[in-house]
């Protein structure tokens, strides 16, 4: 098998240096006025999850924030005395707790969101629709490598044929 050239090998070290500071600022672009309600970023990205997958039970959230679910109880528990987070008991297996947001966490998620479209936005400026979609396809590819759950196809692309 020949190795790719040169210049591949690069466009693969200049994404690989960039993915850490692409995780780093996502994790921690929180507008203001959601920083300043004493919430911590990964408690952010509790509340993110559950906006955008809806009611979920501890161990589908654990699963989605990709931690293990006593670490999920830790982040949930001060979400819950603070308003943000219901939790509620499965009658059939009381072992099951499911756990969804207040109307004040769907209005922070909401902050968030819409903070990170118009980032996504700012990014993807000037950039044709063509080169938008490979964008995405290039992200959908990377993400199918790291998550199995996720399609390689999604964006009409080759589905991983190369």
């Amino acid at each position: 098998m020949e190795s790719p050239p040169v210049k591949s090998q690069q466009v693969v070290i200049e994404i690989l240096k960039l993915l850490p500071e692409l995780g780093k600022a996502l994790a921690t672009s929180v507008p203001d006025r959601v920083r300043h309600q004493g919430i911590s970023n990964a408690q952010v990205r509790a509340v993110v999850h559950l906006a955008e997958y809806g009611t979920l039970t501890m161990g589908e959230l654990a699963q989605g924030l990709r931690i293990t679910t006593p670490s999920t109880t830790g982040l949930i528990n001060p979400l819950v005395e603070m308003g943000l987070v219901q939790r509620e008991r499965n009658d059939e297996d009381r072992r099951v707790v499911r756990v969804s947001l207040s109307q004040k966490a769907r209005t922070m998620a909401g902050q968030v969101l819409s903070q990170r479209r118009r980032e996504v936005e700012q990014a993807l400026e000037g950039m044709s629709e063509e080169a938008r979609l490979h964008f995405l396809e290039g992200l959908q590819r990377l993400a199918g490598v790291y998550d199995t759950d996720l399609p390689l196809d999604t964006a009409g692309g080759n589905g991983g044929a190369s």
